[in-house]
């Protein structure tokens, strides 16, 4: 179909400007994702985007911005939604065990669904809030692109970081009150401007609450 086609060249265009090497089958199934996004639309709203098109170059593109950053074996998406990043991550990370944490029915619905179709067997979906999630052993990254505040994303997965668990959050501006707010709680926060390619300000903010703090050492 000619959407489709139009989907695989803005995803091919994406990638080239990302520097990411992505093959043919996971250039399709980016395309198959925004496809079958579009087709479950009128059972839960998941994008204001008006077409795959649209959403390729407004979301998809915006989470495989992110995939130098993680280099991981174990990733949380804190209220994935509709796997953004989580489904994109997983196919741009083929060896990245992804676990999509999202409390909306219909939602993990359409990411089981989605795993299911795009054959993402690294990926597992949770159908639950944050606050009750318990994995059985801590992540490497627990990233969101949903929360709007940086102190609540950081307190609300205090449980899930281990000693090397790094904390991302995909934002827009970074609040310099929010993000002094979330390193009283997690420590120095690396705010990390990105180049996506459509966007003018997208960021990064990443805590390593595991890390010793400046100045920690001696003390008892």
């Amino acid at each position: 179909m000619a959407h489709e086609s139009g989907d695989l060249a803005a995803l091919t265009e994406i990638s080239e400007a990302l520097a990411l090497e992505l093959d043919s089958a996971q250039l399709a199934q980016l395309s198959a994702y925004a496809s079958l996004l579009f087709k479950w639309r009128s059972i839960t709203n998941l994008t204001a985007a008006k077409n795959t098109l649209q959403f390729v170059r407004e979301h998809v593109v915006d989470c495989l911005a992110v995939v130098p950053f993680v280099n991981a074996r174990r990733l949380l998406d804190v209220g994935s939604g509709a796997g953004l990043p989580a489904i994109v991550l997983a196919i741009a990370c083929p060896n990245l065990h992804v676990t999509a944490l999202e409390p909306r029915a219909r939602r993990a619905r359409f990411l089981t669904q989605s795993k299911i179709e795009l054959g993402l067997d690294t990926v597992e979906v949770c159908c639950a809030r944050v606050e009750a999630h318990k994995p059985s052993e801590p992540y490497d990254v627990v990233i969101s692109r949903a929360f709007s505040s940086l102190e609540q994303f950081v307190l609300l997965t205090e449980d899930l970081h281990g000693p090397r668990t790094r904390i991302v959050a995909m934002k827009g501006a970074v609040n310099a009150v929010d993000l002094a707010a979330a390193e009283q709680l997690a420590g120095p926060g690396q705010v990390v401007a990105l180049d996506v390619p459509g966007f003018e300000h997208r960021n990064l903010v990443i805590f390593e609450p595991g890390r010793p703090r400046q100045g920690a050492a001696g003390q008892t």
